[in-house]
């Protein structure tokens, strides 16, 4: 009994001692205080403790904060993680914020607390001196906040000598004067930093280097030869629609022609596929319209285009997916199959309300042909992988998580925004429901991708939307890169790469959402490879089991020790034992 007591007391010790932190540390945020109708700045102290655990994320603040804020830090884990490339599925995050009364809470906490996150993981501490301030957006980049003027001079208050903000924020104007952010910092000798991503902190402040960032992108030659099919098949169909007499005064649909040419000539060929696929259903616009179809007509071939269609994912669902190319044709397939049933259900609909729409008959036709022609990725090449429904469903429930707190965090700003991207994550939850993980997480991540956007052009000047497209898409190719060192070749992620930088002179809207869709979808290999984590990226996780094995090891020595002081109490009784004399012995002896 005693024994099972030490036992149950040393199993508690363990216990004990696994919960340990693992990491901790701080950094100095800026914000604004508000008294009254005046504002100033302050400083306030973000504190963060890794933990064992399941990749919950904790705060408790003093004074109460805004909801932002709390989203925000929620952003900066995930954003630290990501981009470290750091499994964290292991550990529980604790922030704590202390503060002065009147601290405007917001989401201006996220550069900070993502530098913070990152540094802990890497088991580096922060200089005191250093602060910064800016919100945290996809792919690490540090968002536009206010009130820098007040902030710097907080800083400068508190001691700090470098500030890091985000680029982009011109000036600052007080009274008749206007300084730029370095300027004006100088003159209260702070030395301030201006910054696109947090990879750029974490290379300044704990030498951490981001190597991919400069090298080139290369395309994998069965990608390019495919899609490349895929896009002359899309671009003969373009020739033939603009011979038909209909089509000659297709004006857009020529428009479109041009630059599918001009993306072919420079081996584009998703983008080239793209933009015939545009043509094609301008053409099919222009066609339908003068060919004055009636009702009965567009019922029948609605019915046929749904027999088709049906057929044609019937046929996908019954693949055998066996690597991770035909996972992301599947989904890519599967994706057009099923927006063309959706498009036919409104033709249905519009029929038996006596409206006839062949515009969409074209589309639906156009898009159940681009299916087809995806499906010539379906050939079982590439490096086999191994289907976990398990990390399958967990990964399709974080996607959605993701989702649904980006897109609730928007409309808290933008309330008449992102129908489409509610209607996404939705269809993301029936496939969960109904046991399709794989495009689940496809749809998740889109839906997520749509919110990014529009947190990432939260307090971004309209001149700057070039700057922010080409950022996206350099953070874009460097995810793409990372797959590649993994031998993997994202297939869906590089077209939407390609297509957004084909976009960038023609529709910057776009290109900024096919740049976010690329980011987003460049990593879809976690969920189906185990991660191996180098040196470097299991610098936590080796703390963590060195305790416990610490833990382990003393056990194994107090049970060694127990055993030992058994064995020398039993030896010990049997040589008293034997050195006493009988009992009837002693006795006699007694009597003499």
């Amino acid at each position: 009994m005693k024994l099972i007591s030490i036992l149950l007391f040393l199993t508690l010790c363990t216990t004990v001692i696994a919960q340990q932190v693992i990491s901790q540390g701080n950094i100095t945020l800026l914000a604004l205080m508000e008294n009254g109708t005046t504002q100033s700045g302050g400083v306030a102290v973000l504190a963060l403790e890794i933990i064992p655990g399941h990749e919950r994320v904790f705060l408790e603040t003093y004074p109460m904060t805004k909801i932002t804020t709390q989203a925000s830090l929620r952003f900066a884990q995930q954003v630290a993680c990501k981009e470290l490339d750091i499994d964290c599925s292991h550990y529980d995050f604790l922030f704590t914020i202390q503060a002065l009364p009147g601290i405007v809470g917001g989401p201006s906490a996220g550069g900070a607390a993502t530098i913070l996150t990152s540094a802990l993981l890497l088991n580096k501490t922060l200089d005191p001196e250093m602060a910064m301030t800016g919100t945290i957006n996809s792919g690490g980049i540090i968002g536009p906040v206010g009130g820098l003027r007040f902030k710097f001079e907080a800083a400068d208050a508190a001691g700090i000598k470098r500030v890091y903000v985000p680029r982009g924020i011109k000036a600052i104007s007080f009274g008749n004067k206007t300084l730029g952010l370095v300027e004006y910092g100088q003159s209260l000798e702070l030395n301030v930093r201006e910054v696109d991503t947090i990879s750029e902190v974490l290379a300044q402040e704990i030498g951490r280097q981001f190597p991919l960032e400069n090298q080139s992108l290369a395309i994998d030659e069965r990608y390019g030869a495919i899609m490349h099919d895929v896009a002359e098949d899309l671009c003969d169909r373009t020739l033939n629609f603009s011979q038909n007499p209909l089509g000659h005064n297709a004006t857009i649909a020529k428009n479109f022609t041009t630059r599918a040419e001009t993306e072919l000539a420079r081996n584009a060929s998703y983008s080239a596929a793209s933009y015939c696929f545009r043509a094609n259903v301008e053409y099919k616009r222009v066609i339908y319209e003068a060919r004055n179809f009636s009702a009965s007509v567009l019922t029948g071939q609605s019915k046929s285009l749904r027999i088709d269609a049906e057929r044609s994912r019937a046929i996908i669902d019954n693949r055998t997916i066996t690597t991770l190319t035909d996972l992301q044709t599947y989904m890519a397939v599967r994706e057009r199959i099923d927006e063309s049933l959706t498009l036919l259900d409104l033709v249905d609909a519009d029929l038996a309300k006596g409206k006839l729409d062949p515009q969409r008959i074209g589309f639906v036709e156009e898009r159940l042909f681009s299916a087809k022609t995806w499906s010539r990725f379906f050939d079982g090449s590439g490096a086999s992988i191994e289907i976990n429904p398990s990390t399958l469903q967990s990964g399709c429930t974080a996607k959605i998580s993701e989702a649904e707190e980006r897109f609730n965090y928007v409309k808290s700003v933008l309330p008449d925004v992102l129908e489409g991207t509610r209607k996404d994550i939705d269809l993301a939850y029936t496939f969960l429901n109904s046991g399709q993980q794989g495009l689940c997480i496809y749809t998740a991540a889109k839906a997520k991708a749509e919110a990014d956007v529009l947190l990432g052009l939260m307090g971004v000047e309209e001149g700057r939307l070039g700057e922010l497209i080409a950022l996206k898409l350099r953070i874009a190719k460097t995810a793409l890169m990372k797959a590649q060192e993994k031998d993997v070749f994202p297939i869906i992620a590089y077209s939407y790469y390609e297509y957004a930088d084909s976009l960038q002179d023609f529709d910057p809207a776009s290109a900024l959402l096919f740049s976010e869709y690329a980011l987003e979808l460049a990593n879809l290999d976690i969920y189906f490879h185990k991660r191996v984590d180098n040196d470097e990226k299991t610098t936590v996780w080796e703390y963590y089991w060195e305790r416990w094995a610490s833990a382990v090891a003393i056990l194994l020595i107090l049970l060694l020790l127990i055993f030992v002081g058994r064995s020398g109490s039993a030896s010990a009784r049997r040589v008293k034992k034997t050195l006493q004399a009988p009992p009837k012995r002693r006795l006699r002896g007694k009597k003499r």
